[in-house]
């Protein structure tokens, strides 16, 4: 199935959140709340991933490895393109402390949250999480991940297009791409990959930190990336296009689940599927 190249409104589109229109909270509140009913964090493939139910479950898992790992290679880029489109210093120097954790760097009470979960910190400290998430590609029988763009026409074209809204829209656009359309959804996505990593019995627990990782360090992201959202979501047109920018988001994610679970459902005929 194909990439869209544009983002028409779908039967997945985010309700309108309601409520007065100058409180800023309660609209990034309910976006944050519409993003996770969205298609893209409910779909099929990630439930079926989770439950093990997919027709070779091992295979599953790692072509996800291979293809999402050309998206993982890019999210420090994405996050940079956003930083480049704020106006407010005190907003840059907050997403680059995004950038820096993304860089492998961690505070001290990250460390210990990470520590009282069986996290090492050699696992993980100093590691760039695209290497980590390559780390995990390898190990999963996904394949070694030698060239970031080596990747499938699918994926590049999630990634072309989801640049395009971070550099070409308004910042609020980006920020509610980058923020309740991805950082907002990512523990409750990875959270099925997680479930279906734990099947995997070969699998060293440093090889799958990657998504345990984000599941648990990444509230910090998101709390910025909403109060920054707040901050833009003061007039009207802040409050559409963080909307719109949440919603190009999760559509793309979501026509990328489906390519994957066309694939998966039929891993003979897999790599025939448009």
């Amino acid at each position: 199935m194909d990439m869209p190249g544009s983002f028409p409104a779908s039967s997945d589109s985010a309700p309108r959140p309601r409520g007065a229109p100058g409180d800023a909270v309660a609209h990034v509140q309910a976006l944050s709340l519409a993003a996770l009913r969205h298609r893209a964090v409910t779909h099929p493939y990630l439930v079926a991933l989770g439950n093990g139910t997919l027709p070779d479950p091992r295979w599953a898992l790692a072509d996800f490895a291979r293809h999402y790992a050309g998206y993982s290679a890019c999210f420090p880029n994405y996050l940079t393109a956003v930083i480049s489109r704020l106006s407010s210093a005190s907003h840059r120097r907050a997403l680059l402390g995004n950038l820096s954790e993304e860089s492998g760097h961690y505070g001290p009470a990250e460390l210990a949250i990470l520590a009282d979960h069986g996290i090492e910190r050699q696992w993980v400290e100093g590691i760039a999480h695209p290497l980590l998430f390559r780390r995990f590609c390898e190990a999963v029988g996904g394949g070694s991940v030698s060239d970031a763009d080596a990747v499938d026409d699918h994926v590049l074209c999630w990634r072309q297009l989801l640049l395009q809204v971070l550099t070409q829209g308004s910042a609020a656009e980006a920020v509610g791409a980058i923020g309740p359309g991805t950082e907002n959804i990512v523990r409750t996505v990875y959270g099925h990959l997680v479930r279906a990593i734990d099947r995997v019995d070969h699998l060293a627990p440093q090889d799958a930190v990657f998504f345990r990782l984000h599941t648990l360090v990444d509230d910090d992201h998101q709390q910025v990336l909403q109060q920054i959202a707040i901050d833009l979501a003061a007039t009207d047109a802040g409050r559409a296009d963080l909307r719109r920018g949440m919603l190009k988001a999760l559509q793309l994610r979501a026509t990328f689940w489906d390519w994957l679970l066309a694939r998966a459902l039929d891993p003979v005929g897999a790599d025939d599927v448009m």
